[in-house]
């Protein structure tokens, strides 16, 4: 039966060399300093998807009270295409069951630099809206990439001036100043 779990840093550490680096692009991954100061100020949540005592996939969360951003979300490359991704969104949602809103960002398709990159986002934002997310009509430019924002509906759907508000206020919470001033852009 898979669980979702809480990491340890020596987990998070082992996953960012191990996995994150190959899962996602240099220019997405925060400094893992980052990723621990943000736990240590309860901030930032990392948890493991496990089957047993194998670590299927992850999910890392930025926290604000009970508001949530789906930061990283990864399935070992070994168990991808089993339906373990959708399994694990299922799992995040009665994990967060409580939560005021839960937002992901996705690379927007609209902006894909090719046809290649374009089918990639687009299959992956498929992905998401069959698996329970829903598209808002918030889109974002984070640190130059181009996102849009998708919303897990717990409890109640959100505006788009509401999740762009909260968006703004997870980066706010996450990144200097000067950082966020620069590098974050809400539609």
């Amino acid at each position: 039966m898979m669980k979702l779990l809480t990491l340890s840093k020596a987990d998070i550490e082992k996953l960012y060399a191990e996995r994150m680096t190959k899962d996602f692009p240099k220019d997405e991954l925060k400094p893992l300093k980052m990723i621990f100061a943000a736990m240590d100020r309860g901030e930032y949540e990392c948890l493991g998807l496990y089957d047993g005592d194998d670590i299927l996939g992850y999910i890392f969360l930025v926290k604000h009270g009970n508001d949530y951003l789906i930061d990283y979300f990864a399935v070992d490359s070994q168990h991808r295409n089993e339906g373990i991704g959708g399994k694990s969104l299922q799992i995040l949602s009665e994990y967060l069951v409580d939560a005021d809103t839960v937002i992901l960002e996705i690379e927007n398709p609209d902006f894909a630099e090719n046809e290649e990159q374009r089918e990639i986002q687009s299959r992956r934002q498929g992905f998401y809206l069959r698996n329970g997310l829903e598209k808002t009509g918030v889109t974002v430019k984070c640190f130059g990439v181009p996102f849009a924002i998708l919303e897990m509906v717990v409890n109640e759907r959100h505006s788009d001036d509401v999740i762009g508000e909260i968006y703004r206020m997870h980066y706010r919470e996450l990144l200097p100043d000067k950082m966020y001033r620069d590098n974050i852009f809400v539609n």
